[in-house]
């Protein structure tokens, strides 16, 4: 692990002493669009010192948790994809163990690979919730396998379709919609708060791990994404979200797809870093 300057807010103990756990996987694979997911780790920490440790909504604070940033999984430069995921899944591995409770900074999408490959064989009854704008379920894309719009279908490689929960999806090519796909509650068809509380007496009776694209959010509260999409949500509609999640078995999570340099104004770092709060502090607050 590449050690994280500044490290994400509040992050203060060892690995030792830590119950959290913040790393980052600055992944991008082949992008058509917009670059700049791969500093996504990097931006959302230093977002992350334009906010508070306390949510008055809650009433806890990030400084009451045993939380650690162990800097970012490294990646060898010029590999192909399928070999830098494999790398970063050996970082997880050497540090992480069940009863850690790991958040990932991305990165693309393709990130959550190698992280739901390595915590699984633990988690044999895994669920997992996807947070997005985009189904992500393109066999392959611009002649990649593993590819930010190939993420969903690598993962379900490894855990089976019927795991896993899409929410918020308002776009996608034909072949998502049409051919085999896993549970998909559309935001054209059912709000996406409507569609997680509907979720929770499925979600609750397994370990959950919840990983959140950015552009699940309109582009007008997040513009600093690679493909930003209409007709999102707002950004304390899906802090509410992430909030019905607290009668869930949360084992993980992350958030993915912040590219900064397409936001100047720099709102789209400080909103995920206040998701990125609003989650660990929801799901695991009580932790000492």
């Amino acid at each position: 692990m590449r050690p994280a300057s500044p490290p994400f807010i509040a992050c203060t103990r060892s690995l030792a002493e830590a119950r959290i756990v913040v790393y980052g996987i600055p992944f991008e694979g082949r992008v058509n669009l917009r670059k700049g997911a791969d500093g996504g780790p990097r931006d959302l920490r230093l977002a992350s010192d334009s906010i508070e440790t306390y949510s008055p909504g809650l009433g806890r604070d990030l400084d009451d948790l045993p939380l650690c940033d162990l800097g970012d999984c490294e990646l060898p430069d010029g590999a192909p994809p399928r070999e830098q995921l494999d790398a970063a899944r050996a970082d997880i591995t050497s540090w992480w163990r069940p009863g850690l409770l790991p958040f990932m900074l991305g990165g693309d999408h393709t990130a959550t690979v190698p992280v739901i490959e390595a915590v699984f064989p633990s988690f044999p009854d895994l669920r997992i919730l996807q947070l997005d704008a985009h189904p992500d379920t393109r066999d392959e894309f611009l002649g990649e396998p593993f590819n930010y719009a190939s993420a969903m279908a690598r993962v379900m490689d490894v855990v089976g379709k019927e795991r896993v929960w899409q929410v918020g999806i308002r776009t996608g090519s034909r072949e998502e919609w049409e051919g085999e796909r896993p549970h998909v509650f559309p935001a054209h068809a059912i709000h996406p708060y409507d569609a997680v509380r509907r979720l929770l007496p499925e979600l609750g009776r397994h370990p959950l791990y919840v990983t959140i694209d950015v552009d699940v959010l309109d582009p007008s509260e997040a513009p600093g994404t690679g493909s930003p999409e209409p007709g999102g949500l707002r950004v304390p509609e899906l802090v509410e979200i992430v909030r019905l999640l607290s009668q869930c078995r949360v084992i993980g999570g992350d958030l993915v797809e912040v590219a900064q340099a397409w936001d100047p104004s720099g709102r789209t770092g400080i909103a995920a870093s206040c998701v990125i709060r609003e989650a660990m502090l929801t799901w695991w607050g009580d932790i000492r």
